[in-house]
């Protein structure tokens, strides 16, 4: 027998595993808290349990604690079912300290099924003393900070808002990267649309020294590579697939919301909800006479606020106090120097840039880009 703790929906793909060795599958109900599952758990008997802890809001360290001993309690296998997660989170950390050696970290079903069928064999052997001391060693000192973004729907600007503090952290001298955690496919469409730097082991995307993530199976390896920032984009709070223990694991939590007809509701049921407690909301499209009335209905939350400016380019950074209010970070950049010659930079209208008497607008650039994208499509075309 294996149970799987969480929905059916997300734990679908061990039916195959289960088919092939010949288990039967049971699943608990999902709930935001270990504790009201606890007498559905023990229900169950069997040699094999998996918890799926995207469900879970509960603290790191008590949700660790809980799941251990219900696995003691019942002597079964515990797999922890974690897509998404590296293997410095928090939750993991907490997890591998109470003893748990199992883990599906792919959001790929195939890949997964993989990794499961791996625990199941017993293929991954107890992690000794010394590895565990090295795991607290390196959260200790692990590099970068992890910044969370996430839309109260679709369509609000979250991506662009994302990609935006990526500009602003280059602006003020950091290394800083976009990870995509979201099912959208927004940094392949530009792999595949524009001329870019692809990197297909990690996944990485360069567009407009803009370095970008979509393979979520790679992200531990992402996180060893030396930036100052990670900016996570989580896609849409309402979607299925949104990880809210993921994104309240970050070191700081952004909900991009909106004040429309259309908007309301879902920006509405995000702020008053009693887990996202710690978090920062920016408003998107808003004028300047509702901010006022906007600051007054978050109440409480309203020290946490703040507004956004239009962005017409993603990739083009534009000015934004918001950043400078969210992220008061020290500005290391430094100075660029003045080249030498007849082209000589100078200042031109704003998104230009100038050199001598040859003015090449930002939009002029990525038409180039297109042309070139179009150029490169059209040749690999066989004619008739």
């Amino acid at each position: 027998m294996i149970v799987f703790v969480g929905a059916e929906d997300r734990g679908y793909w061990v039916r195959e595993t289960a088919q092939i060795r010949g288990e039967e599958l049971e699943f608990v109900e999902s709930s935001m808290t270990i504790h009201e599952q606890i007498n559905e758990i023990l229900r169950h008997s069997g040699d094999y349990i998996i918890f799926d802890i995207e469900q879970y809001v509960d603290n790191a360290e008590a949700l660790a604690e809980e799941i251990m001993q219900i696995g003691r309690a019942k002597s079964w296998t515990v797999v922890i079912y974690a897509p998404g997660y590296d293997r410095e989170s928090r939750i993991v950390q907490q997890l591998m300290y109470q003893g748990i050696r199992y883990f599906v970290y792919s959001g790929n079903f195939a890949e997964a099924r993989e990794e499961l069928e791996r625990c199941l064999n017993g293929y991954y052997r107890e992690p000794k003393e010394e590895e565990l001391q090295e795991v607290a060693k390196r959260e200790e000192a692990k590099n970068g900070i992890r910044i969370g973004v996430a839309g109260a729907c679709h369509r609000m600007g979250t991506t662009t808002f994302a990609l935006q503090l990526v500009k602003y952290l280059q602006l003020k001298g950091y290394k800083a990267c976009y990870v995509e955690v979201n099912a959208t496919g927004f940094v392949e469409q530009h792999e595949r649309t524009f001329n870019t730097v692809h990197d297909t082991y990690l996944g990485k995307v360069t567009f407009e020294n803009v370095e970008m993530y979509y393979r979520q199976e790679k992200l531990l390896d992402v996180l060893k590579q030396e930036y100052d920032y990670f900016v996570y984009d989580f896609g849409t709070y309402m979607d299925t697939d949104f990880s809210k223990t993921s994104f309240l694991e970050k070191d700081v939590r952004i909900f991009v919301v909106g004040s429309k007809a259309s908007e309301m509701s879902y920006t509405n049921e995000l702020i008053r909800n009693e887990y996202y407690t710690d978090v920062n909301y920016v408003f998107n499209f808003i004028s300047e006479k509702e901010k006022p009335e906007l600051l007054e209905y978050m109440e409480e939350k309203a020290a946490q606020t703040y507004f956004t400016v239009s962005t017409p380019d993603q990739f083009e950074y534009v000015p934004n106090e918001a950043f400078e209010k969210l992220l008061p970070v020290e500005d290391i950049s430094e100075p660029e120097e003045e080249p030498r010659g007849f082209f000589r930079k100078k200042k031109g209208r704003k998104g230009e840039t100038v050199w001598g008497n040859l003015r090449r607008p930002l939009s002029v650039q990525r038409k180039q880009i297109w042309r070139r994208s179009r150029n490169k499509n059209a040749s690999g075309r066989s004619t008739m």
